[in-house]
């Protein structure tokens, strides 16, 4: 489904998850997370969304917000779970760097799901 705004011929692929400019290629977003799943989900969801950002000419600018907004939160979220988390606690005073960087990729996967959960799909 393609978003967009001919004043200013901006517009958003979103089966391609690219940001177009005079028909040319501004802004990929395949590679960032936060942005496929939002993308996705606004599509899906609420595509008025996405028009009225595309007919504002910010398309852009409101999804790098939602993605630097979910970034944000994710660091919040992820460094309190490091703080709290006994068995983290304890592989760090045990020095075992092994177990240390399991429990933060855990912890971490645990983050970016409750951000999807919570803050993205809104």
């Amino acid at each position: 489904m393609i978003f967009q705004n001919d004043y200013q011929r901006i517009a958003l692929d979103s089966d391609r998850m690219m940001i177009t400019q005079c028909g040319r290629d501004y802004h990929d977003f395949s590679n960032n997370y936060y942005a496929k799943i939002y993308i996705k989900w606004a599509v899906e969801n609420c595509p008025e969304r996405l028009h009225t950002e595309a007919d504002k000419g910010s398309i852009y600018i409101h999804i790098c917000d939602k993605v630097q907004e979910c970034e944000a939160e994710q660091w919040r979220i992820w460094l309190k779970m490091r703080e709290t988390d006994k068995e983290y606690k304890l592989a760090l005073e045990n020095a075992d760097t092994a177990k240390v960087w399991q429990l933060e990729n855990l912890l971490e996967m645990q983050a970016k799901e409750i951000i999807v959960k919570t803050c993205l799909c809104i």
